[in-house]
């Protein structure tokens, strides 16, 4: 059985969350109000996080924490301290995964794919119900929750699930094509802060190893 690391879920992770951030929402339920609501007013995000693991049999992998910064569109900052310590940087048109323990960084330009990828759903106005089946979900501890399923087959998610409180996204469950599941909540959020533009590019420190994909 092959099983997603940390490491890469985190990349796909933070992806998602800025796809989420992005999508256009439509219907009047109470959490796709929320949505709406989140769309509308937030356009910068700061917040602390911790990040689970499970496997296909609910039984737990791994555990990180860490804090991430959004500036809409497209630009993100997350940044993953324990167990491993990683930067995931975006200034909407080039990403950079820095693995601070591995002194390595790897170098990608954002690509724009189809309307189902968290590419094209960071860069372009998309209409998210023309890409996933959207459902309201049942309320848990005054959590109001929607499941975002891909409309086309082949994805990396078979369901993105949002917690939402107080028109905030406080939580996220991310059920990967392997059965696994990521679970995020979000604490200490800030709606809007003044986020320095800077830390949305990346320098490579001296002496890490440069990795460059392919365009980059």
């Amino acid at each position: 059985m092959r099983i997603m690391s940390g490491r890469s879920m985190g990349r796909a992770m933070s992806a998602l969350v800025l796809c989420v951030m992005a999508a256009a929402a439509q219907a009047a339920s109470p959490a796709r109000v929320q949505l709406d609501r989140f769309l509308a007013e937030v356009k910068a995000f700061h917040a602390r996080f911790e990040q689970q693991l499970f496997d296909e049999y609910g039984e737990p992998l791994e555990t990180s924490n860490g804090e991430v910064d959004i500036l809409r569109p497209g630009r993100f900052n997350w940044s993953y301290e324990t167990p491993y310590r990683q930067r995931i940087v975006s200034d909407g048109k080039t990403l950079w995964v820095f693995d601070a323990d591995l002194e390595q960084v790897t170098i990608n330009e954002v690509e724009l794919g189809s309307a189902d990828s968290p590419g094209r759903l960071l860069g372009d106005e998309v209409d998210v119900d023309a890409s996933f089946d959207v459902t309201e979900l049942p309320a848990k501890e005054g959590v109001d929750w929607l499941r975002l399923k891909p409309k086309a087959s082949g994805q990396q998610f078979n369901d993105i699930e949002l917690g939402l409180r107080d028109g905030k996204v406080v939580a996220m469950r991310l059920k990967d094509n392997l059965g696994q599941t990521t679970a995020i909540n979000f604490t200490d959020i800030e709606r809007n802060p003044k986020i320095s533009p800077e830390i949305f590019t990346f320098d490579a420190p001296p002496g890490v190893d440069i990795i460059r994909g392919t365009g980059s």
